[in-house]
């Protein structure tokens, strides 16, 4: 074997080894009789989303179960700008923006969290204080709302 051959092996393995980091890093959820270790990541789901160009809601959890580590982009507003904030215990404030509108069905945010109490209390996931403006007109969207769970997401209801 050539040594550019063996150079080149080596650069494949070393760019897998890199790619696999952080793809082995994102599985952080492990289930043991009905305990939770690691984080859990629970996504805010929209519903017949259309041209929807500023949404601002807020996620309120038990404070002595969970504990609000981060809040990411879902798929649904991978373009968009996102804000949030977790200063009310209680609470995740979250707004997105996208000039060009969000439309559809999908996550648009995920909110990780890490669970700090025994497990025994139910946590529950309302979402409260939508307010949501078309991208274009920049008129109120009517919402309604579901309640969510850790194993069910809650979402945002869109109106046609």
């Amino acid at each position: 074997m050539k040594l550019g051959s063996i150079v080149r092996i080596l650069i494949i393995a070393a760019l897998a080894v890199v790619i696999m980091i952080p793809a082995v890093s994102c599985v952080k959820v492990a289930r043991k009789s009905g305990t939770k270790t690691g984080d859990l990541n629970v996504p805010v789901n929209a519903n017949n989303a259309s041209n929807l160009g500023s949404l601002e809601f807020e996620v309120v959890y038990n404070p002595t179960v969970l504990q609000p580590q981060s809040v990411t982009k879902g798929e649904l507003a991978d373009n968009a700008m996102l804000d949030s904030s977790f200063v009310k215990s209680g609470r995740v404030w979250v707004a997105l923006v996208d000039s060009n509108g969000l439309s559809g069905n999908g996550s648009l945010a995920i909110i990780t969290f890490r669970r700090v109490g025994s497990g025994q209390s139910a946590a529950v996931l309302t979402l409260e204080n939508v307010s949501a403006h078309n991208a274009t007109t920049l008129v109120d969207i009517i919402t309604s709302t579901t309640v969510g769970s850790l194993t069910t997401p809650p979402a945002i209801n869109f109106t046609r």
